[in-house]
């Protein structure tokens, strides 16, 4: 094979692997392959082409590269088989809740106790009734005087009330 033929070899196994990892979960095997296939087309195309050749196929790489990833990752969860593999979120109801959305609405600008720790995730108790809450910032204690703030997610935004 000549060597003008092996630099298109090592240049198209190359791209091929990239293309391929879009729809083979090789968890990065295959661009680690490509990557090394690539350099070593460039390399090859240093001693076949010359200095110039090789200049130009580095700065050909460093722009499709970024180029085709970021069209991937742009396009692929958008193509037939990026929706099978990763479907969208689905979109969360007041039903997928243990308490309606207007009663956790409700309780924004009112005090409560929090009855196990938010890590940032918890219970909180809400005018004698016990409320999947959420910590707005850090971590809040069992046994503190918690104020809800807003919501998040399907749960209660809590934050700790100072005194």
């Amino acid at each position: 094979m000549s060597e003008i033929g092996v630099l298109i070899l090592l240049y198209g196994v190359g791209a091929l692997m990239l293309l391929a990892e879009l729809f083979i979960p090789s968890h990065g095997l295959l661009t680690v392959a490509a990557l090394g296939f690539l350099i070593a087309a460039i390399v090859k195309t240093f001693s076949v082409g010359g200095r110039g050749a090789g200049v130009i196929a580095i700065f050909a790489c460093l722009v499709l590269l970024p180029t085709f990833a970021y069209y991937a990752v742009k396009y692929w969860p958008h193509t037939p088989i990026g929706r099978k593999i990763s479907p969208p979120n689905p979109v969360l109801t007041s039903s997928d809740t243990s308490v309606p959305i207007e009663e956790i609405t409700s309780m924004i600008g009112k005090s409560g106790r929090s009855l196990t720790p938010l890590r940032p995730v918890g219970i909180c108790e809400f005018n004698g009734r016990r409320i999947a809450c959420v910590a707005e910032f850090g971590m809040v204690e069992a046994g503190v005087t918690v104020e809800g703030v807003g919501i998040k997610g399907c749960n209660l935004a809590v934050v700790e009330k100072q005194a």
